[in-house]
This record gives structure tokens, C-alpha cells and sequence, in this order.
């Protein structure tokens, strides 16, 4: 019992009609009671985990510089891509606490140090020891314009 014009399948293999779909009586059919619910779970925000995540590495970041400094900078490594993938913000935190030069953790007075300077607009600056890079910040709140 073959539909179709011979040589449309591949060869070697024929084809057969699909058997009608088996039909049940309303009676046998399985009702869930009114109890039970059909409704999904509420998928986890992404991002609230990346967050968390990232908070994370950052404090285990800051443990392990002082025994792995390898080890440290592969967390901040991670906690970047984490950020990245999800498109979420670093916490400001996270942010000055990492050096964008050569993506150390910033410690003071370890490898960091901060000073107040006044020179045009009052602000902090970091220097990292082992690049030499220096992040300002100011101290003053932006004007609207």
C-alpha cells in the first residue's frame, strides 16, 4: 500500500502509512484532581545570580591573594566573563576593587595604595603596584547639565 511514486524515499527504505491515533473513551482518560495544580515554577532571574555569584568570587578573590595570586586573578577572571554573559553591572564595590590594567584584586597597602588629591577636581586615586595604572575617582557628585 504505497502513496507515494516509486522512487521518492531514499533507497532502501519504503514508506507506510501512520496508523490512526488510538481513541480512548472520555471515561478512561485521567483527571487530575482540583487540587492539583498544572502550573509551572517561576524560572530563577539570571541575573540575581549572577550577582550573587560574582559577590562570591570577588570575596574568595580577596582570600586567596595572599597565598595564590594566580588563583585570585582567575576568580576575577571568571566574575568578569560571569558579568559579561549575563550583562549585568559589577557592583561598585567590585569595580574600584579591581585593577583594569592587569585585572588584579586591589588591596591597600598590599599591592595598592589610595590618595586624596585636589589638582582640578578633588578625587581618590588608586595606584596598583604591579602595573603602575592609577583610577581616579571623584569626590564630588556630577552637575546636571
Amino acid at each position: 500500500m504505497n502513496y507515494r511514486p516509486w522512487g521518492y524515499e531514499p533507497h532502501g527504505l519504503t514508506w507506510l502509512p501512520h496508523p490512526a491515533p488510538l481513541r480512548l473513551p472520555p471515561h478512561t482518560l485521567i483527571n487530575l484532581p482540583s487540587t492539583q495544580t498544572t502550573e509551572k515554577m517561576p524560572r530563577p532571574d539570571p541575573r540575581r545570580i549572577a550577582q550573587q555569584r560574582i559577590e562570591i568570587l570577588y570575596n574568595k578573590a580577596k582570600e586567596t591573594y595572599g597565598t595564590d595570586p594566580a588563583l585570585s586573578r582567575r576568580y576575577i577572571q571568571l566574575l568578569r566573563r560571569i558579568a559579561q554573559r549575563t550583562r549585568t553591572k559589577l557592583p561598585t564595590h567590585v569595580r574600584r576593587g579591581i585593577c583594569r590594567g592587569c585585572g588584579n584584586i586591589l588591596i591597600p597597602g598590599l599591592n595598592s595604595h589610595t590618595r586624596l588629591r585636589q589638582r582640578r577636581e578633588p578625587h581618590a586615586a588608586t595606584t596598583c603596584h604591579l602595573c603602575g595604572r592609577i583610577h581616579r575617582i571623584p569626590l564630588r557628585p556630577r552637575r546636571p547639565t
